[in-house]
């Protein structure tokens, strides 16, 4: 420890002279340097990284607010130490062309605008979120119980790089799932013939000549697709921490964020823990975003504290009710275990099913995901109405039948 330190310093302090002495102009060089010294060869000049760009472009380069052209971070033995060299003063440099500066400083003036605006706008939103929130009826079993929302007004570059690392898989699941339901949906609104048919109204006589009675046909309309709104509700209570239970349901958020947005279906995403004063609820992507950041904002999603089900449950339903959408899904992802201070058991189990009852009246369709052995509770709760979500790339063809089924393609 200290001795390999104090041998690393005497080596940057004999660096450092030499370098001084360069420039200077003495070309004598210090014994110690020729010294041999252990070098691990893997970090020799010759397995160094090539330098992104070298040699490669000259003059004044356009300037972009996407990175790009970093050298990665890697281990050096030594940095070059020329000798020599001449300081000159070039008095017949002309400028070099560069005609952009003033629209990137405007560029860069209009995003930082932009993001002061859009941080003032989440402020404002969540004081009314939090009003609505205290201005629903949550039911005897919940009176007196404090709610406060959370939101991220104004996400950080640690978010951005946490999904940039992880995002590209998980998009690739969507991007499955936005096919397969782009098909559905674009024969669904062609219409077409139908035919083969053991019964119909309709008879085809070219088929008459079959002899498995398969002579009938049918016209398929070209419909409109209902508009589809669709609700997450994660739960985020401590037990989530086991059995990768909420590493499945932050990568389940990811991808359907993902589809709904590249969709343009409205989508909101919310968390629900305790916080010692009451229910917490994690504000994650709202149906109208004043940024385009709601998906950096999903990689705060984690396992918490306690979980007060119902009340979590009632306000994304509430909230899920009242779009004007003709198909308003709501999906949850829990491990089907209610547990806060005099909520738990049976009794909490008995309100969610009411709760579900209650707005599926409304119009609310339930889907409840399971993840591993959480099925029986989940189906104990909420019905037949689940979805086995540990095997994400199932995830697509599993999604596309529970919209399919409920948009009757």
């Amino acid at each position: 420890g200290a001795g390999s330190s104090g041998g690393a310093s005497a080596t940057a302090a004999s660096r450092a002279k030499t370098h001084e002495d360069a420039e200077a102009g003495n070309d004598e060089s210090d014994d110690s340097k020729d010294e041999p010294t252990e070098e691990d060869p893997a970090q020799s000049d010759e397995n160094l990284p090539p330098l992104e760009g070298e040699g490669v472009k000259t003059g004044k380069q356009d300037t972009t607010d996407s990175e790009g052209g970093r050298i990665p971070y890697h281990q050096t033995g030594s940095v070059s130490e020329p000798v020599g060299g001449t300081t000159e003063y070039n008095a017949d440099y002309e400028r070099e062309q560069y005609d952009k500066a003033a629209s990137d400083i405007d560029r860069m003036l209009d995003k930082m605008a932009e993001r002061a605006a859009c941080k003032q706008l989440e402020n404002e939103r969540l004081t009314e979120l939090n009003e609505m929130a205290n201005s629903i009826s949550y039911g005897d079993i919940h009176q007196g119980v404090n709610i406060k929302i959370n939101r991220i007004a104004s996400v950080d570059t640690d978010l951005m790089e946490q999904y940039d690392a992880v995002a590209p898989r998980l998009v690739t699941i969507s991007k499955q799932l936005q096919r397969s339901i782009q098909k559905e949906l674009k024969e669904h609104r062609q219409g077409g013939k139908q035919t083969g048919l053991v019964m119909g109204r309709r008879l085809d006589t070219h088929a008459l000549c079959r002899n498995d009675g398969k002579a009938f046909y049918k016209n398929n309309l070209p419909n409109e697709i209902p508009e589809l709104a669709v609700g997450l509700l994660v739960d985020e209570s401590g037990s989530m921490c086991s059995g990768d239970r909420c590493t499945y349901a932050w990568a389940a958020a990811i991808i359907l964020h993902d589809f709904c947005d590249s969709l343009d279906i409205p989508i909101m995403i919310y968390g629900h823990s305790t916080d010692g004063r009451g229910v917490a609820l994690y504000s994650y992507a709202e149906f109208d975003g004043f940024d385009s950041d709601d998906r950096y904002r999903l990689m705060d999603i984690g396992a918490r504290s306690n979980n007060r089900d119902g009340a979590a449950l009632r306000f994304v339903a509430e909230r899920l009710s009242k779009r004007p959408e003709a198909v308003k899904l709501l999906i949850l992802v829990s491990d089907g275990q209610p547990a806060d201070t005099g909520y738990d058991g049976t009794a909490a189990e008995e309100d969610l099913r009411g709760i579900k009852q209650e707005y599926q009246r409304k119009g609310v369709i339930f889907v409840a995901a399971a993840i591993g052995d959480d099925k029986p509770n989940i189906q104990r709760i909420y019905g037949d109405s689940f979805l086995d979500i540990t095997d994400l790339e199932q995830l697509p063809g599993k999604l596309t039948a529970v919209v399919k089924k409920h948009i009757r393609i």
